[in-house]
């Protein structure tokens, strides 16, 4: 395994003890083997990225252990790997819990309560430009994540989130516009986890 060098170690103390350009300098100088590592086990810049900016993140306010690491690179790598099986992790129980809820609620569910909220549904999302159907379609009623329906649709988290605001807006109001006091206490909860 490769040793960090004389300079590369001095740079780890100059860290420690604060130095903001120390601190510039190794990540530019390392930036790549966290980037290169998440993007492999990733597939996606824009990810790659969030998790280079925690990691440095993490280095900056743990500093002070900088001097004891040793093979600077190979920890590097480590806790790159760790930080993104963690992201991994917490995608699929995120994925998981939103199937069961949904799943717990429709069984809940009379056929006529059910019906209703998909005609609700339905009716509130022909109102959607077809990016804005897509994206509230695919992360709202299908439980995809941000990351996968950008991936789907071809374009970046971010605009899906736009997307996916300017739909709940819409969605949200003509939903609430149609409620009246005859709504079921489950119809409504069903309703209020999708719209809100």
């Amino acid at each position: 395994m490769r040793k960090i060098t004389d300079s590369s170690h001095q740079l780890l103390l100059q860290v420690a003890a604060g130095e903001t350009n120390a601190f510039g300098a190794l990540m530019e100088q390392y930036h790549a083997i966290p980037y290169n590592t998440a993007r492999r086990l990733l597939g996606e810049h824009w990810l790659a990225e969030d998790i280079v900016q925690e990691i440095f993140l993490k280095i900056w306010i743990n500093r002070e252990q900088l001097p004891a690491i040793s093979n600077f690179r190979a920890w590097l790598i480590t806790i790159t790997t760790n930080k993104v099986y963690d992201h991994l992790r917490n995608q699929k129980l995120h994925t998981q819990h939103q199937e069961e809820w949904r799943e717990q609620l429709h069984l809940q569910m009379p056929p006529e309560e059910e019906n209703r909220l998909n005609e609700l549904l339905g009716q509130a999302v022909t109102r959607l430009s077809p990016k804005q159907r897509t994206a509230f379609t695919y992360i709202k009623l299908q439980g995809f994540s941000r990351q996968e329906t950008a991936i789907i649709m071809k374009v970046s988290p971010e605009t899906v989130k736009t997307h996916l605001e300017a739909a709940m807006r819409t969605v949200r109001a003509y939903c609430l516009s149609q409620l009246d006091a005859g709504t079921s206490i489950l119809l409504l909860a069903v309703l209020l986890k999708i719209i809100l």
